[in-house]
């Protein structure tokens, strides 16, 4: 009796978690990631009947062997399966609605741990009740059908999705990729006389910032405040910094800059380049379990991945001269420069160290600067990227454009908010808190003390603009301590050249930068662009001597003839999914 108890969970949990969770959020991803081939979305509505069926029968099971000894041997298939199918249930949306609620999502506005976790609790309540209820219902329909009925129902079920998949690709098939009209068109330049220093700091806050610049401790950024422009800068909500940055660098929204999450995830046989996991439906989580057997692939985003190029891309195409310390993800592979007083170091440098020497190309152009690049590399993050940019900016000349990012902020507030704010957190030791809190107020101070190295290497001439991706908000209820899903501003810092003196912004958006920058440079600003250009920033007599001129679109330039080739080999793929895993993104 117990064996068939067991079966019957494992068969029924299984067709649960397949029919009705996989086959579902399968159609969800071919939809989200426009996958126009009807073989690949059969592949894919397979792949996650499987992954899905498995993790439901696994609740299924347990639930079962928890319920045999408080079940009489006639009941226990039957309180195994109500048991199973409340449990999966349960599990899948209160983690869904839950986790990762952050203190300025959560209603009745907590102010503290105590408060947070009653927020918490009243929210999971009506979660549970709409869940038992929703159970209760499903279990009674399926109670209602003959065993004969069950199984007709999961073959019409099963043919249904693969008739539906099939056909999805006729409906969610994206546009086809911008292929460049022969030639690559020529960029015309307007000498506006300036040059353009911009500065990323993912996941800089002005909920640190301005605390700290009110105490005095930002003595660089409040002289920006006063000499420049300043404001929150609007950010894109359940979104991360992998598609952010990418719709920074390109003006583009997610839809048309082709970048939705941080890595692709394809099964075997797939054609495509994979499915970027859709958010909240544990297909990272549990894809990431099947990897290892080759079940699954997880491939992480560079520049191929971008439908349209980056700013720096444009500017070198123009014939002007560059300079990119990291530009994230997308700056992987390094391209090489057409001037040759520009230089280009590209994510992942630091990790060169240790690396052959016929990779060099790939991180460094021009290659015999990576020599002068390695005593920096194994210093961390922030460090080795604000050395070498200073380092390169005190020796030559400067560029026209230089670009510059650093993860440090972002990772750092992730991991050590809890010390920063203890008040918002449970479990928090005072010996913790002296040596950890000050972290976070370290990590702003090291950006003071660059920027202010870095206005000393701009010249009058020079606009330097600081920005970054997206705030943080704390949460309890996550590996890490903060989130930013539900899109809290970034920061807006602009100064040098005719940008205004002591103007505050309150209208400036993430895909506002692009334009600018392109405009600052003398570019034409893409039609097809996001953003507006920010002339409310600029002196108006600059912008009625440099009027904003304009081409319909960048996107038909194509890739750059100066990229490599190739990309990330499958070493080089694993290693870059470890560091996300590491950092949080991979992983409950």
């Amino acid at each position: 009796m117990r064996l068939r108890a067991l079966r019957d969970a494992c068969l029924g949990g299984f067709l649960y978690g397949a029919l009705l969770y996989g086959a579902v959020l399968s159609l969800v991803h071919i939809v989200h990631n426009h996958l126009g081939s009807a073989r690949d979305a059969l592949i894919a509505y397979a792949g996650f009947l499987v992954l899905y069926g498995l993790w439901s029968a696994a609740f299924f099971v347990l639930a079962s062997l928890a319920a045999i000894p408080f079940s009489r041997p006639e009941t226990q298939g039957r309180r195994g399966l109500w048991l199973g199918l409340l449990a999966f249930n349960l599990f899948f949306w209160e983690v869904f609605f839950l986790y990762g609620l952050t203190y300025d999502q959560a209603p009745l506005h907590p102010t503290g741990r105590w408060g947070m976790a009653g927020v918490l609790a009243l929210l999971a309540i009506p979660i549970a009740l709409g869940v038992v209820l929703g159970s209760w219902l499903l279990f009674r329909f399926f109670a209602a059908l003959r065993r004969d009925g069950l199984g007709l129902a999961a073959i019409a079920l099963f043919i249904l999705g693969i008739a539906v998949h099939a056909a999805a690709p006729l409906y969610a098939g994206g546009e086809p990729a911008v292929k460049p009209k022969g030639g690559a068109p020529a960029i015309s330049v307007s000498d506006t006389g300036l040059k353009v220093i911009f500065v990323g700091f993912d996941g800089a806050d002005w909920r640190v910032a301005r605390p700290m610049m009110a105490r005095g401790e930002l003595p660089t950024f409040s002289r920006i405040v006063r000499e420049g422009t300043t404001g929150p800068l609007e950010s894109i909500h359940d979104s991360n910094s992998a598609v952010i940055w990418a719709s920074i660098y390109t003006g583009m929204t997610p839809e048309r800059h082709g970048v939705l999450d941080f890595y692709r995830i394809a099964f075997p046989g797939m054609a495509s380049k994979g499915l970027y996991p859709v958010h909240r439906t544990y297909f990272k989580e549990l894809s990431d379990l099947v990897a290892p057997l080759g079940l699954a692939s997880q491939i992480p985003v560079d520049r191929f991945s971008l439908s349209a190029p980056p700013f720096w891309e444009i500017a070198d195409r123009a014939g002007l001269s560059t300079g990119v310390v990291d530009g994230y993800f997308y700056s992987f592979p390094a391209p090489r420069p057409s001037k040759p007083e520009s230089w280009f170091l590209s994510y992942g440098l630091d990790e060169m160290a240790e690396r052959p020497s016929p990779q060099v190309p790939l991180f460094v152009q021009p290659p015999a600067l990576f020599r002068e690049m390695r005593p920096f590399l194994k210093s961390g993050d922030f460090n080795w990227q604000s050395a070498a940019l200073l380092k390169l900016l005190a020796e030559r000349p400067h560029p026209k454009f230089v670009n510059f990012y650093t993860h440090q902020p972002d990772s750092d507030q992730h991991w050590f908010w809890k010390w920063y704010q203890p008040e918002l957190f449970f479990g928090v030791k005072a010996k913790d808190v002296a040596a950890k809190g000050g972290i976070i107020p370290g990590i702003y101070r090291g950006f003071d003390g660059f920027l202010a190295r870095l206005l000393a290497e701009a010249g009058p001439d020079t606009v330097v603009i600081i920005a970054s991706d997206h705030g943080h908000s704390p949460t309890i209820v996550h590996s890490l301590y903060t989130q930013h899903r539900h899109g809290p501003p970034g920061i807006l810092l602009m100064r040098g050249g005719p940008v205004k003196r002591g103007l505050a912004v309150q209208d400036a958006s993430i895909y506002d930068l692009y334009p600018t920058v392109l405009y600052l440079l003398g570019l034409p600003v893409p039609q097809d662009a996001a953003g507006k250009v920010l002339t409310g920033a600029l002196d108006p007599g600059f912008v009625r001597l440099h009027p904003v001129r304009t081409v319909p679109t960048y996107r038909d330039l194509g890739l750059s003839p100066n990229l490599p080739g190739a990309s990330r080999d499958g070493s080089m793929n694993r290693e870059e999914i470890e560091k996300l895993k590491a950092l949080g993104y991979i992983g409950m």
